[in-house]
């Protein structure tokens, strides 16, 4: 079997895409409940590990996450994430006996320069599109998109780019 190493940085100012899919790729977020749920999640975990998230989305079967998480393990955020959720989920009676709601692990990808950085931002922000699910980012409500467009980073004209890639989100 192999070991997997997670990248631990020395410095708090790295920034990580992180990619999280749903058990067997369910369509668990399909319902805007549930992700709302995944939204009111986040907040917790923000609030509680101190972490900044950079740029999100919220798709049927998958998250992804930009984050700096400053002084805490990125690996921990995300296990108490997928917790919290679950037993929201659980609590709001969406949960099936025995049902298993994520992929046991999860993608990371260490963030190296700012070209990188835009380049990650960009791809989650635009994957509803890539996905088929809008046919603009302004469309889809569960994203950090808003937030580009309201702090000018990004125009309502710009467009999605179909060759944008980041480093093994070819799994996405």
């Amino acid at each position: 079997m192999v070991e997997y190493r997670r990248n631990k940085p020395a410095t708090t100012d790295t920034i990580f895409f992180l990619t999280m899919v749903t058990y067997r790729r369910h369509k668990m977020f399909a319902s805007k409940n549930i992700r709302d749920i995944a939204l009111s999640e986040m907040k917790r975990v923000q609030e509680n590990h101190v972490i900044v998230f950079k740029a999100w989305v919220i798709l049927p079967d998958h998250i992804h996450w930009v984050i700096k998480p400053n002084k805490a393990d990125y690996s921990k955020v995300v296990s108490s994430f997928k917790r919290g959720f679950n037993l929201e989920y659980k609590r709001g009676g969406y949960q099936k006996l025995r049902e298993k709601n994520w992929h046991p692990r999860f993608w990371e990808h260490t963030v190296r320069d700012e070209d990188d950085y835009s380049r990650c931002v960009d791809y989650v922000n635009f994957n509803p599109v890539k996905h088929g699910y809008v046919t603009t980012p302004n469309e889809w409500e569960h994203s950090s998109y808003q937030n580009y467009v309201r702090k000018g980073l990004y125009g309502t004209d710009k467009r999605y780019d179909k060759g944008l890639m980041v480093d093994g989100a070819e799994y996405d």
